[in-house]
């Protein structure tokens, strides 16, 4: 026995300290959280349990190709610790009771339990081990870009290794269960415990508070459709309009802060960072994280107010966060998505940034003159170019095509967008599309002049109140009309009808015209041939965000190219890791002052894999048509690339039956 050596009231004062300290640094930490605004995120609870099993402990997004290296080194030491957990029980037990033979039941030397843990367990040390020697050079010798430095990062791998260490050398110089010999192994047994006490007391304290923190982001984060945002109640008794200080944030967006490990992922295809904008989402977590510590006890203070005039009193001591987060910051972004879906821990940026552009606009009334312009065309003429609504219907006069108004019985409705019926450029896509319909005999109609724009730029320009009009104006329409499927050509059009129109009670069935097409030709109604023009041409796809990263529709697009003989050459960055056009979150209609232009850096993208023979970049978007045309001409590279819809292509391959 070892009561002489490692007594029981040291082991047990140890842990004894150890826990409440850990837990008074708990409290003071996460306390400010309840004066922050309260949100349920706990609803749907077997969707929550499924993600947290596979991106929480099964670390699903830390092995994505381009991060590969860092994410095996981090899911290995993630792993060890899980492992290790017994490992730690065990470790306390031997010191709590004075017993050096202690074990968990089932887990003794003599079984075969222990004997598998055993060796399970000195494989993750050494594993956990020479990660941690792999991140300190990476963090000491490498040092990429995305990754904060700071000497926190060096000791808590300092902690990690000389956890394993210590086990090893336990474990290399055991002491006699019967006469407690081996002092070296009894210190590193003390060493040991006495380590993990002093980790589990650091986490709290800095950015590494996402150990704990970490897997319930995961659990509480919001569920699919994550591209919907939040719907103000404008009416409410205390509305409120946007994120005037931190105290409108969410619960879960102040830990959210605490979750973020500073991994830099966020930055590694944020078109806005990488364009030399002031905006990083890690460094607006930072920020954040800081003006928590700052803020906190007023927080507290918020929290345990009951009267409402004290609560204000107390609020009106709170900084604006617009002196946080400045407002270049959140008017930078494109609400691409990236960050959120790179985010290993699924923390949501683009929410709180578009809550800050709706207190500039709703309350401060600060924000882009050109913002005011795409106002004023919504609301006065339904749709962001200002153009008379009457005007609608030009690009279709020649058509017959049917209208929603007028009874008749139909398969889709052809909700053909803003940008299909006023853009000039975009009003050859929407001919396309009604070519390959009729190619294919599906009945559809359009609203005509009833449609209207979806509001979609209003609202992630912070225009809740006409994102609203709009929306609920649609509704009624579509509902009245009894419609139940809607094709688009857009993505944001997809992404508010499907996502964001539930919330005003309009349910439909959306699809985009890439997903029709491809499901027409996979049942056989339609039979495009090759691509007339295109033959031996070069062509790469430029993913739209709202479509591939928010909405999931990667090989629709591709497969409808690969229907008239074209097979993309990929871009670098595709599918979900595709780079923005720049021009989504309402960036379309907002000038690009800061930095180089998002487009240009697309386009040049293009080029480089286009080779130079040049050929064509395909697109599904409205706004990427748009951008990268502009991009081709901006960069002069007019003789060598063209921009083409998916639809545009496809037409390529149909019988002519009518005039171009």
């Amino acid at each position: 026995m070892i009561d002489s050596i490692i007594s029981r009231l040291v082991v047990g004062g140890m842990l004894a300290a150890g826990l409440a300290a850990f837990a008074v640094a708990l409290v003071v930490r996460l306390a400010p959280l309840l004066g922050l605004r309260r949100e349920v995120r706990w609803d749907r609870p077997a969707e929550r349990l499924r993600a947290l099993l596979r991106f929480g402990l099964g670390q699903r997004r830390l092995v994505d190709p381009e991060e590969r290296v860092a994410g095996l080194l981090h899911v290995v030491i993630f792993a060890a610790f899980l492992v290790l957990a017994l490992r730690t029980i065990t470790l306390f037990g031997m010191g709590l009771t004075g017993d050096l033979a202690f074990h968990l039941p089932g887990l003794g030397a003599g079984s075969p339990a222990g004997q598998g843990y055993a060796r399970l367990q000195e494989a993750v040390v050494w594993a956990a081990l020479l990660a941690s020697l792999g991140f300190l050079w990476r963090r000491l010798v490498t040092r990429p870009d995305r990754l904060t430095r700071s000497f926190e990062g060096t000791l808590v791998l300092g902690f990690i290794a000389g956890l394993m260490v210590t086990e090893l050398i336990f474990e290399a110089s055991p002491p006699d269960p019967a006469t407690g010999g081996s002092a070296l192994g009894l210190a590193a047994l003390l060493a040991h415990l006495a380590l993990i006490l002093l980790f589990l007391n650091f986490l709290p304290h800095g950015k590494h508070f996402h150990v704990l923190t970490g897997l319930p982001a995961v659990f509480f984060a919001r569920l699919p459709p994550r591209a919907r945002l939040a719907k103000l109640d404008l009416e409410a008794e205390e509305a409120r309009f946007g994120a005037a200080t931190v105290k409108d944030l969410s619960w879960k967006e102040g830990w959210d802060v605490y979750s973020c490990t500073e991994c830099g992922r966020c930055q590694t295809h944020c078109p806005t960072y990488l364009t030399g904008k002031p905006l990083s989402h890690k460094e607006v977590n930072r920020a954040l994280r800081r003006h928590l510590a700052e803020v906190g006890p007023t927080l507290v203070e918020l929290a345990r107010a009951a009267d409402p005039a004290a609560r204000e009193a107390i609020a009106a001591r709170l900084p604006p966060l617009a002196e946080i987060v400045p407002p270049e910051t959140s008017w930078s972004c494109t609400t691409c998505g990236w960050c959120e879906t790179a985010c290993p821990v699924f923390i949501e940026n683009v929410p709180r940034l578009v809550d800050l552009r709706r207190q500039a606009v709703l309350v401060d009334a600060t924000f882009p003159d050109e913002a005011a312009r795409i106002f004023k065309g919504i609301e006065t003429q339904g749709n962001p170019w200002g153009i008379g609504s009457n005007r609608r219907t030009e690009w279709c006069e020649d058509l017959a095509i049917p209208r929603a108004a007028d009874g008749g019985d139909y398969e889709w409705l052809f909700f053909v967008g803003c940008a299909g019926a006023f853009d000039d450029r975009q009003k050859k896509v929407s001919r396309a599309i009604v070519r390959i319909l009729r190619e294919a005999g599906v009945s559809f109609a359009i609203l005509g002049d009833e449609e209207t724009c979806t509001g979609d730029a209003a609202r992630r320009l912070g225009n809740e109140y006409l994102f609203q009009t709009q929306a609920s104006a649609l509704v009624e329409t579509l509902n009245g009309r009894g419609v139940k499927k809607i094709l688009v050509q857009c993505p944001h059009c997809l992404n508010t009808l499907a996502n964001e129109l539930p919330d005003f009670g309009g349910r439909y069935e959306v699809v985009h015209h890439a997903e029709l097409i491809a499901r027409l030709v996979a049942d056989g109604r339609l039979r495009p041939g090759a691509a007339e023009g295109l033959a031996g041409a070069a062509v790469t796809y430029h993913d739209p965000c709202y479509l591939a990263r928010w909405n999931g529709v990667v090989e629709p697009p591709r497969a409808a190219l690969g229907a008239v003989g074209v097979h993309p050459v990929e871009m670098a960055r595709s599918g979900r890791q595709g780079f923005c056009c720049g021009a989504g979150g309402g960036r379309m209609w907002l000038e690009e002052k800061l930095g180089s232009r998002v487009n240009q850096a697309r386009v040049a993208e293009a080029a480089e894999t286009l080779g130079p023979a040049g050929g064509v970049v395909a697109t599904a978007c409205p706004f990427c048509l748009t951008m990268v045309k502009d991009g081709i001409a901006e960069t002069g590279r007019e003789e060598s690339l063209r921009a083409l819809d998916v639809a545009e292509i496809v037409a390529l391959g149909l019988p002519r039956r009518e005039a171009p």
